[in-house]
């Protein structure tokens, strides 16, 4: 019977009903946390390196105390809205709250079950995070657990002040209501004859972390007297929403300087906790109506958006979206008239006299090696395996590596750190102190951009879309992606910030290889080609006009379509971004076209880089088979080649539902694999023996370990990926690179 009377009391304690009362009610609250709880153990987003925002906090681009410390106000920020929220939305179930002093701190104490288990798992993860990803010391770890802590009380002993002086206003107001003690207590007295349906039974509750007490008996107070005491609290438990919001704002108009970009994770954290807060106000103050509002809303919004009165779409920086008029028409036929076998010819010129202008540069004996080097996407992660191995190849070539590379493209990040490393070439040429083999600027790469991107969506894209900039007489949002490049600007010491435009007398000089960024035109799959220099002949195959009339034309050259929209005026960020915008992580760019398309991810539609290098080699292989001694075609790349992954023994139910709709995406790379080896293999017998193909591939040095694909890696994902060069695989490649070239290297005699 002991046994049993202890059971009950546990039961029907205070902190276990509300514990269960939070899955029977208002259960979209608990999503917050699940989402949490779900990031920190590396299941959510793990992929995009979710976890490293709250396990590595960055804040101006380290991880110390003070960045842990505004992580952990901002967790503090959100356990005490989401406490806000559901004493305001649960409160009445417990009228006993109103006859006790503090009645919020008594909740919030009683409400602890969840935000403890997660501060503990949030405390242990980062532990081990932080020793084993990203290296740090005992007293490291140790300093920066004392941040978080010191952060998350502060907020606590806040939020408690300010409600401890709200019971003494409240205390003053029902004086002056009620008038004398006699009154006050007739009222409160008087016991209501309509029965509290929504009442729970409580036995006891955590009156003091230390000190238990039975719950009152409040059947002879007044229901309407004990609603009031409780509104009154819901009152000021709204103005904290009403500050969050303010907050948010704030920090939106004051994220163009560093000082004021806090760590994403507590970015998150923040707006999670607005969401939270109003949520509950809504739930509140609508009651039954919560729904139908919503759906009244969403209706309303969705004509907003249709009939333009709300455009938030993100477009690519330096294009004038200005007249619709002259827009150019994107249709299959307007293609077709367009991109004309006659202006391919007129494009084909041109690039041929570059062919010359590089092929001048070789002063050695017989004829040049021609490189092309093709680049994968893969986040940061790419960007910085293409650093690491352009930076090998250089040593390696004695500084001579861009000189003797006619063409770079690819996608994703690899053309991040192509472009960098294409552009500290050219700062070196200009005369400027740049040593492009140094090691730190590897590192300036690989610094973070997640911490930034998610930033401005919790604070810019949903608080305050709103918010523009001007580049000339052109407006653009300012969002996430305008957030992305101002923070790849500030990690590559503004060296990119120029224009496609200003590569386009270098180019045509051969005194900086082609570089062509590439991104997929979501309306119907095509390419989006983004060079400075007239491409059209990539649009299309090369057919002869004896076997086919009309070109099925499957890409786009961005500068010529787009010329009347300023397209040499395109920011370089703009050009990588387009080329590297993972759905949802970045904002699909939307092109100034009639009617208007978008592009994201130019991986959707070649991974590797290689499909515009093979239509380039196919259109000039007279030229090349006259005039070089062979081509030694490079890929970089950040994924194993055939590469299967561990073969699922026996099948879940969810395996079933799930599998046949995301196969395609699990197998998409291996997919593209296959068929750009098929069109290889065809492509050499146009170059007999002459065409040399090498492969270089980032292994992580432990299966288990590979770096995430992410804008953000911990020092032992840079640490592994620079040792990946290393490897018996890649230690092959670099010689079979060497061998082909011969000496002299290509343009020794141009030094």
């Amino acid at each position: 019977m002991k046994v049993k009377s202890f059971l009950v009391r546990i039961f029907y304690s205070f902190p276990i009903q509300l514990f269960l009362l939070h899955f029977r009610k208002y259960q979209v609250l608990l999503v917050f946390w699940a989402i949490l709880f779900s990031t920190i153990n590396g299941e959510f987003a793990k992929v995009f390196g979710g976890d490293a925002l709250y396990l590595a906090p960055e804040y101006l681009g380290k991880v110390n105390f003070y960045s842990t410390s505004i992580l952990g106000l901002a967790t503090g920020l959100f356990a005490m809205s989401w406490n806000i929220t559901t004493f305001i939305l649960h409160t009445g179930r417990f009228k006993f709250l109103a006859t006790t002093s503090q009645p919020f701190f008594k909740y919030c104490l009683n409400n602890s079950i969840v935000p403890i288990a997660f501060m503990v798992n949030l405390l242990f993860r980062g532990w081990e995070y932080q020793r084993y990803q990203q290296l740090s010391s005992v007293p490291e770890i140790l300093l920066l657990t004392e941040g978080f802590i010191c952060g998350y009380l502060f907020i606590v002993f806040f939020s408690f002040f300010y409600f401890f002086n709200a019971d003494k206003n409240i205390g003053r107001r029902l004086e002056k209501k009620f008038g004398n003690p006699r009154n006050f207590l007739r009222l409160v007295l008087k016991p209501t004859q309509e029965k509290d349906e929504n009442a729970l039974p409580v036995h006891n509750y955590f009156n003091s972390p230390w000190k238990i007490r039975r719950a009152r008996n409040v059947d002879h107070y007044n229901k309407h007297y004990l609603d009031s005491i409780l509104k009154q609290h819901h009152f000021a438990a709204m103005i904290t929403v009403g500050c969050a919001l303010i907050f948010l704002m704030i920090l939106a108009f004051l994220m163009d300087y560093p000082v004021f970009r806090i760590p994403a994770g507590a970015s998150v954290m923040i707006f999670f906790a607005f969401l939270i807060g109003v949520a509950g106000a809504y739930a509140y103050l609508l009651q039954s109506w919560a729904i139908p509002m919503v759906l009244i809303m969403l209706v309303g919004l969705n004509w907003l958006v249709e009939h333009d009165l709300l455009d938030n779409r993100n477009k690519a920086y330096g294009l004038n979206y200005g007249e619709r008029k002259q827009r150019p028409e994107y249709s299959v036929t307007a293609l077709q008239q367009f991109f004309t076998a006659e202006r391919a010819e007129r494009d084909k010129e041109q690039t041929l006299k570059i062919l010359e202008n590089w092929k001048a540069k070789y002063k050695g004996p017989g004829k040049p090696k021609m490189i092309i080097l093709n680049f994968s996407g893969g986040g940061l992660r790419a960007a910085t395996w293409s650093m690491n191995v352009l930076q090998r190849l250089d040593v390696l070539m004695k500084g001579q590596l861009m000189n003797n590379t006619f063409l770079m493209t690819g996608a994703s990040g690899g053309m991040m750190g192509a472009s960098y490393f294409r552009e500290l070439y050219r700062e070196k040429q200009l005369g400027r102190p740049v040593n492009v083999q140094d090691s730190g600027y590897t590192e300036r790469i690989s610094r973070d951009l997640l911490n930034c991107v998610f930033t401005s969506m919790a604070v810019n894209d949903f608080i305050t879309p709103f918010r523009s900039f001007k580049i000339g007489n052109n407006r653009y949002a300012k969002d996430r992606g305008f957030a992305f490049e101002m923070q790849l600007n500030t990690n590559t010491n503004n060296v990119l910030a120029g224009t496609i435009g200003d590569y386009r007398e270098p180019e045509q000089q051969a005194k900086i290889p082609m570089l062509i960024w590439n991104a997929t035109i979501n309306a119907d799959g095509r390419r989006l080609i983004i060079s400075p220099q007239p491409v059209s002949y990539l649009c299309a195959p090369d057919y002869s006009p004896h076997v086919r009339s009309v070109r099925d034309v499957d890409g786009v050259d961005f500068s010529q379509y787009f010329a009347n929209q300023g397209a040499q005026n395109l920011r370089i960020t703009s050009a990588i971004r387009m080329c590297a915008t993972f759905p949802y992580v970045l904002p699909n760019v939307f092109l100034p076209s009639q009617p208007i398309v978008d592009v994201m991810d130019a991986g959707i539609r070649d991974n590797f880089g290689q499909e515009s290098a093979m239509r380039f080699l196919h259109t000039f292989r007279d030229w090349v088979n006259e005039n070089t001694d062979g081509i030694v075609f490079i890929q970089v790349r950040d994924t194993r080649k055939n590469d299967i992954k561990s073969i699922k023994q026996s099948m879940k139910l969810n395996d079933m539902m799930l599998d046949p709709l995301f196969t395609m995406q699990a197998h998409w790379s291996a997919m593209q694999d296959f068929v750009q080896d098929n069109e290889l293999a065809y492509l050499e017998g146009y170059f007999p023996g002459k065409f040399h193909r090498v492969i270089f591939q980032y292994v992580p040095q432990k299966e288990d370990k590979v770096a995430a694909l992410s804008w953000h890696l911990t020092s032992r994902e840079k640490i592994d990926i620079a040792g990946a060069l290393d490897n018996p695989t890649n230690q092959a490649s670099f010689d079979s690179v060497m061998n082909t070239l011969g000496r002299p290297l290509l343009a020794e005699g141009n030094q």
